[in-house]
């Protein structure tokens, strides 16, 4: 697309910082392979593995306070899914080595550009995302939901899931309620 870095460049000047958050959201969908109900979590992971060429999963574990278990398990999806590559190391066959690769390199850049191409403050951004919720681990769909209602300041459920990610209507009502449950969505009138 030849003039998608003038939008880009259009998004970022006239969106406003809430505006803003939504289309890293999107961009951040598109690269975790198109799926709204990665956590915020394994988007995390994927940042810090392209800031980070060559990382290892200790190196990974280690930067982001991360025990192994649940590492391994979004290490394994990012590769399923094609987000990253892994390799032996040349010099230690037990040692493997992550890279960022197409689509999710691609789309992780384009959320980048909303923050001065900085892997730590996106990665901050998300943190503090998380760090609002007490009950579950908050996904994209969660993250997209909260800040179309920052924007939105009110709306209704129809308004929020029109700004949501495509699924089952079921889905983004489980999603909402939970964030009703949280207490960072206050329900207000018949239709929440």
């Amino acid at each position: 697309m030849p003039n998608s870095g003038l939008k880009n460049a259009h998004n970022k000047v006239s969106a406003s910082r809430v505006q803003q958050l939504g289309l890293v959201l999107d961009h951040l969908v598109d690269a975790l392979g198109g799926d709204p109900s990665c956590t915020l979590r394994r988007a995390i992971i994927l940042a810090d593995i392209d800031e980070n060429p060559g990382t290892s999963q200790s190196g990974v574990m280690e930067r982001l306070n991360l025990n192994k278990s649940a590492l391994n398990r979004d290490i394994e999806w990012l590769n399923d899914y094609g987000c990253i590559m892994r390799q032996p190391g040349e010099t230690d066959g037990r040692v493997i080595h992550m890279v960022t690769c197409g689509y999710s390199k691609k789309n992780l850049g384009l959320a980048l550009d909303y923050m001065q191409n900085s892997h730590k403050k996106l990665k901050n951004v998300l943190e503090g995302i998380i760090t609002m919720f007490s009950e579950h681990k908050p996904t994209l769909r969660d993250a997209k939901l909260l800040a179309s209602m920052a924007d939105l300041k009110e709306a209704s459920r129809p308004e929020l899931f029109e700004r949501s990610y495509a699924g089952a209507q079921t889905t983004n009502t489980r999603a909402l309620e939970s964030l009703i449950d949280e207490g960072l969505i206050t329900k207000t009138g018949s239709d929440g």
